[in-house]
């Protein structure tokens, strides 16, 4: 059995060891929780599944590790309207399992979904491989309640509703997605579902050069039998996946839908990858499960997340050259790259570059050593200023993820 010292050890982030833990079991008690911490000007990282713990930068303090985990429960499902009420601790694949009983999923995606909460997923914005066909994050978000530290208890909040068509507090809703818990504590979340597919299939196209394999996937993500999840990878990050290449690029495609749907965009893949040049197969069955779970590569992997338009992927991808293993989504612009040890920064600066005013790229996982040489989320926005007035109103001691977020906030 753990110590004391040694639980904290676990809760540890970028270094940083906190000096307390708090895991309230009701909405009312994170209230009360962190209400004190309000008071007492303690520095909180919100935390779940701990998926995505190593986005942002080094934070400034760490006193306590505020776990959503014990908010954990299925608060309301409607299978005939498609939605449903969680708690924001709740795991994903918890939510999925009670879904799939009825015939339903929430279309989502992100590594290691059996760990990874529904609150955290909004914090971090995770999105899959899917995000092409079935969207983000944001667009299955009905309703949140959030708890702003301010006051003891802390302020609770909530936005959207309970039906697809209550857009009431929208613009709340879309203002924590993605702030990663800097502006407030994500306590419940309602959701939109939809039914299960009746069929899918998996298949892989080989080519030799990225910009055939990037060229077919674009022109897939333009027709309308658009696969339900499409990856780009090179041979090492395929390697990294557990399938050996036989030549160095491969189109991943993930197809969903009726039978005869599904049948039907097997033979526009197949037909589309041997008119570039690729070679077609079905991979092997944990190919998509290890293609999920690429981007939260372990320790002491550097992660980098590059956003571009649809027609900017293949200037990327030429940019990070044979330094790193790759996995574009050509259908999204979306390319995140692992560099080989040692050529993190140079990777950076040279995605930087070739990226151009438009876009970002962003340093999703990295020792905390090498956070500060990379830097993290780039160049500030220009609407920076909002962003920082919002912060010091929602939590005008700065308690909340010191220093984590986009300049420093």
């Amino acid at each position: 059995m753990k110590t004391e010292v040694g639980q904290r050890q676990d809760l540890a982030v970028d270094g940083l060891v906190p000096s307390t833990t708090m895991s309230p079991a009701s909405v009312a008690a994170a209230a009360a929780d962190l209400g004190r911490c309000y008071e007492e000007g303690l520095a909180v990282i919100p935390q779940g599944g701990r998926t995505q713990i190593g986005m942002g930068a080094v934070p400034h303090r760490y006193d306590v590790a505020f776990s959503t985990t014990g908010l954990s429960r299925l608060l309301e499902h409607e299978p005939a309207d498609l939605t449903c009420r969680v708690e924001a601790g709740m795991r994903l694949g918890a939510l999925q399992a009670v879904l799939h009983l009825h015939g339903q999923r929430l279309p989502l995606d992100p590594p290691h979904p059996e760990e990874a909460t529904v609150g955290g997923l909004l914090a971090a914005n995770t999105n899959g491989l899917g995000r092409g066909r079935h969207g983000t994050v944001r667009d299955w978000v009905i309703g949140v309640t959030v708890l702003y530290p301010v006051g003891n208890p802390a302020r609770v909040a909530r936005a959207g509703g309970k039906v697809v068509k209550n857009v009431a507090g929208y613009d709340l809703m879309k203002l924590h997605i993605g702030a990663l818990g800097t502006l407030g504590v994500i306590a419940e979340v309602n959701f939109k579902v939809q039914t299960l597919p009746e069929a899918s299939a998996d298949m892989l196209a080989w080519f030799d050069t990225p910009a055939a394999a990037l060229r077919c996937g674009h022109g897939l993500a333009l027709g309308y039998l658009l696969p339900a999840a499409m990856a780009v990878l090179n041979r090492e990050a395929l390697g990294q996946c557990g399938v050996t290449a036989p030549r160095p690029w491969v189109l991943a495609a993930r197809l969903e839908g009726y039978q005869a749907e599904v049948a039907a965009a097997r033979d526009r893949v197949a037909a589309a990858a041997r008119e570039a040049g690729g070679q077609v197969e079905e991979p092997a069955p944990m190919f998509w499960d290890a293609a999920r779970g690429w981007p939260a590569a372990p320790a002491p992997a550097v992660v980098l997340r590059a956003a571009t338009s649809l027609t900017g992927v293949p200037r990327l991808v030429d940019a990070i050259g044979t330094d790193a293993s790759v996995m574009a989504q050509p259908g999204v612009g979306v390319v995140q790259v692992r560099p080989l040890p040692g050529m993190a920064e140079p990777v950076v600066n040279r995605l930087r570059e070739a990226l151009g005013p438009g876009g970002s790229v962003v340093v999703e996982r990295a020792p905390a050593a090498e956070k500060a040489s990379l830097d993290v989320w780039g160049p500030p926005p220009a609407g920076f200023a909002l962003m920082r007035g919002l912060k010091a109103s929602l939590d005008p001691r700065g308690v909340l993820n010191p220093g984590r977020f986009v300049g420093g906030i």
